[in-house]
C-alpha cells in the first residue's frame, strides 16, 4: 500500500506569496508544480499571490493565462521595479489567509517540500527552510557564508542560511513585525527572522533541497550585487541589534 500524500491536512487556508520579474522561461512550470504538489491539497480559500515587476519577456501575459486555469492565482503588476524588499512587503500586506508562505518564483525550491515545513506549523509561529546543496554561483555562496557567520556572532543564534526564502508564518507574527521590517533593503528575509527571534516567537528550522534552474538564467541579484548588498546588510545588522538594545535599556529604566 502506498503512503498517503500529503500525510496530513492543514486546517487553515494558506497564502503562497511569490515576487516575480522576467521569469517567462520557468513560471508556468513553477505554477504547475505548485498546483499539483501543493494547491490541490490545500483548504478552500487558499491563494497564490504574485507581485509582478515590470516584466518584458512575457511573464505578465503567461500569468494572465495561468489565472484562467487556476482561479486561486492573484497577480498584482507594476511597471517599475522597486526592489525585492518592497515586493515582499506588498505581498505580506496582500495576503488574506491565516497561514502565509513566502518563496521565490524561479523554481529552485521543491514545491513538495512545503509539506515538510507545514508539518510543524501547528506548534510554531514560523517554520523556515535552510538550503542544503545550494546551487548558486561561488560568489553568492561565499558572501552568504560570511553574512551567516556575522549574524551568528552578533546575535548568538544557530540558524543556517539566514536569508532563505522558504518559510511558513502565522498571520499574527507578520502583522506584528511587518511595520518593523524597514532596515534591510534587500535581505528582508534575514530581518524577518532576526526580529522574530528577538521577539521570542517560536521558530522551527527544516533543511530543504535547492536545485539548479530548469530553464534560463537566474533573475536574482548578480553575484557582485549580492556581495555589495551583503556588505550593506552588515550595517543593517548592527542597527537591528542597537534598536533592541534601546528597547532593553528602556524596559529596565521603566522597571
Amino acid at each position: 500500500m502506498s503512503e498517503r500524500f500529503p500525510p496530513f491536512e492543514l486546517p487553515e487556508p494558506v497564502s503562497v506569496l511569490m515576487p516575480v520579474s522576467n521569469e517567462a522561461d520557468v513560471i508556468a512550470t513553477v505554477v504547475q508544480e505548485w498546483a499539483e504538489e501543493v494547491f490541490q491539497y490545500l483548504p478552500q480559500g487558499s491563494e497564490m499571490v504574485f507581485d509582478e515587476a515590470a516584466s518584458t519577456d512575457g511573464t505578465r501575459e503567461i500569468l494572465a493565462e495561468l489565472q484562467v486555469k487556476y482561479p486561486y492565482i492573484k497577480v498584482f503588476s507594476r511597471d517599475k521595479k522597486d526592489g525585492f524588499a518592497n515586493a515582499a512587503r506588498r505581498l505580506y500586506k496582500l495576503a488574506t489567509c491565516p497561514l502565509i508562505f513566502f518563496t521565490d518564483s524561479d523554481g529552485q525550491y521543491v514545491a513538495k517540500e512545503f509539506w515538510t515545513i507545514a508539518s510543524f506549523i501547528k506548534d510554531y509561529d514560523m517554520v523556515r527552510g535552510a538550503k542544503v546543496g545550494r546551487k548558486d554561483p561561488f560568489g553568492r555562496r561565499f558572501s552568504s557564508f560570511i553574512f551567516n557567520k556575522a549574524v551568528h556572532f552578533l546575535f548568538s543564534i544557530s540558524y543556517d542560511d539566514i536569508n532563505c526564502a522558504f518559510h511558513l508564518i502565522r498571520r499574527p507574527l507578520i502583522e506584528d513585525l511587518l511595520p518593523k521590517l524597514n532596515i534591510m533593503e534587500t535581505l528582508i528575509n534575514s530581518e524577518l527572522l532576526l526580529r522574530a527571534e528577538i521577539s521570542n516567537y517560536q521558530i522551527k528550522q527544516c533543511y530543504v533541497t535547492h536545485r539548479m534552474r530548469l530553464f534560463g538564467n537566474s533573475r536574482g541579484l548578480p553575484s557582485y550585487r549580492f556581495v555589495f548588498d551583503s556588505l550593506k546588510a552588515f550595517n543593517g545588522l548592527l542597527r537591528i541589534k542597537a534598536s533592541y538594545r534601546v528597547i532593553d535599556f528602556t524596559s529596565k529604566d521603566q522597571g
